[in-house]
């Protein structure tokens, strides 16, 4: 069997985020509700899944050009906060989706933890901008300038 590289990883996320799109497509409910202070961002599953499936699949070919085509080492550590970021935030994210589904009573249309959907959104966001995306610029960065011999890891 091959060896699982993170570019796998992050291609097999995508796939699984398509999936999930076109399923929640299908229901009646299909749409992702965003709540900004008075506004609602509503939202298709099938394009946010698109969206989001394209970014995870991007993400993965960067990886990919680096360890494949430019053939270079990336910094390991960097290369595990970024993929432990990315696919533990899809991971929560679906938690607490599910968890809101089984705690709220389905008796009245209105009630239901948005509140807490969104604020699992805005933090899981914050955590992948302000850790994620640089530890993954830094460490295509650090593989794309580093010398092939080099040892670092």
């Amino acid at each position: 069997m091959k060896k699982l590289r993170v570019y796998h990883l992050f291609w097999l996320t995508a796939t699984i985020i398509l999936i999930i799109g076109i399923i929640l497509n299908q229901s009646s409910d299909s749409t992702f509700d965003i709540n900004v202070h008075d506004t609602y961002f509503v939202i298709s599953h099938l394009y946010f899944a698109l969206i989001v499936s394209l970014a995870y699949f991007l993400l993965g070919v960067g990886y990919w050009i680096v360890q494949k085509v430019m053939k270079r080492k990336l910094v390991r550590w960097l290369t595990i906060i970024h993929s432990s970021v990315l696919i533990g935030s899809f991971l929560i994210y679906w938690i607490v989706i599910g968890y809101s589904e089984i705690s709220t009573p389905n008796t009245f249309f209105f009630v239901d933890n948005y509140y807490l959907i969104n604020q699992t959104l805005m933090i899981l966001l914050l955590l992948i901008m302000l850790l994620g995306q640089p530890a993954y610029i830094a460490n295509l960065l650090i593989g794309i300038f580093r010398k092939r011999n080099s040892a670092i890891s």
